[in-house]
């Protein structure tokens, strides 16, 4: 059985499975990370380590954070106009690439565009909320100059892959929030709306490019991070 399940983790390990976004931080993890920083809504900075940190219905509401001079520092999330953490271990991001090869299309390796070295949490407004702002984690750094995606609080996942009893595969969140680069009012973006609302809402600044590499059942919710990342280095100048 042992020697079974190691080939077919081997034959998984082939394929990437899921998408290309920052994966979600939890509190531990902001605890063990490196260091960290807080700007203020007033562009004060503060740097030091996360010792705690508060969750109310998955959306950050408070970070503590000790200085190099060892003071203790509370801040409330609508006080914070970014925070961002230097994570212990650096994420490995897996690639979808129904496009081919990303680096052909786009021109860049995907590995030298995103932000690997932080993790950053940022203020927007939640939708059908109004004026009701959130500190939500970045899900695109280093490819957000045209739209930034954040995590969904009250996302569900699809099913993973498991085999064995062991789970080869995580699944992937059936929801995100999308704000156009410079705005900060969030819209929902759903697996079951992808393929008829994403071209209309979020990748509307060059359709032949979409047209070209994604027509018809190419254009799949699970390489959504595949196509902000390919938007923002075809279309940010559009």
């Amino acid at each position: 059985m042992k020697k079974l399940l190691s080939i077919i983790l081997l034959l998984f390990s082939q394929f990437s499975f899921g998408q290309s976004f920052v994966p979600a931080l939890s509190v531990s993890g902001m605890v063990s990370a490196k260091s960290a920083y807080v700007i203020k809504n007033d562009g004060t900075k503060i740097e030091g380590k996360v010792t705690s940190a508060s969750l109310t219905n998955n959306i950050l509401k408070t970070v503590t954070m000790k200085t190099s001079d060892g003071e203790k520092m509370k801040f409330k999330a609508e006080d914070i106009k970014q925070f961002a953490v230097v994570p212990k271990d650096l994420f490995k991001f897996e690639q979808s690439m129904t496009a081919g090869s990303i680096k052909e299309l786009a021109g860049r390796d995907f590995a030298d565009v995103v932000d690997q070295s932080h993790v950053y949490y940022e203020q927007a407004i939640l939708p059908g909320k109004k004026n009701k702002f959130a500190l939500m984690q970045l899900l695109n750094p280093g490819f957000d100059h045209v739209v930034k995606i954040y995590k969904d609080p009250n996302a569900k996942q699809t099913g993973g892959i498991g085999v064995a009893g062991v789970k080869v595969t995580g699944g992937i969140d059936k929801s995100y929030l999308v704000c156009d680069t410079g705005s900060n009012r969030a819209v929902l973006m759903e697996k079951k709306k992808y393929k008829k609302e994403a071209q209309k809402v979020i990748f509307d600044k060059c359709p032949e490019v979409f047209n070209k590499y994604y027509a018809g059942e190419k254009f799949q919710w699970k390489d959504f991070a595949e196509h902000v990342y390919v938007y923002d280095q075809l279309c940010a100048d559009k």
